[in-house]
């Protein structure tokens, strides 16, 4: 019997392509739900043993979507499917150390902060800059928590 977290290397090929396919459609709202889906995927992932390659998978496309999406709302998806991902778990820990996650953060964390102020006022609504700001707060709680893992790990 295979575990939920034993994937192939096709699976993780077509979990890759199921990424890049979805990740240039002009859709805003496919684009959040796609984060979601893999967010929470991720999450379930995170807790159970042999899912390191796919945590890495969905590590790697929910960061560039984050850094890269045009839409702050998809930004701030990205980051919290990343909390979600990233947060728990001893295979989730030994992902984001390996794809570097804290420092992309940590380097992302004042282009994210400058974004939402010059871009959110206009261009989002008074709920959507709730949530992204909501997202600041919490990326500014997740790359603490992200030194203290990688402080454990390196010990």
């Amino acid at each position: 019997m295979v575990s939920r977290s034993e994937m192939s290397f096709g699976d993780l090929e077509q979990l890759g392509l199921f990424c890049r396919v979805t990740a240039h459609t002009y859709s805003v709202g496919v684009r959040v739900n796609v984060v979601s889906i893999l967010g929470i995927t991720g999450s379930v992932l995170a807790k159970e043993d042999g899912a390191l390659e796919t945590l890495k998978t969905i590590g790697c496309f929910l960061l560039e979507v984050a850094t890269k999406d045009p839409s702050l709302v998809v930004v701030g998806e990205a980051l919290d499917a990343l909390f979600d991902v990233f947060a728990d778990g001893s295979e989730a820990e030994r992902a984001s150390v390996q794809i570097r996650l804290l420092s992309a953060l940590k380097e992302f964390q004042p282009v994210f902060k400058m974004k939402v102020r010059k871009e959110g006022k206009g261009k989002y609504s008074p709920d959507q800059l709730c949530v992204l700001n909501n997202v600041k707060t919490n990326l500014r709680r997740f790359v603490a928590y992200q030194e203290t893992v990688e402080k454990r790990l390196a010990a």
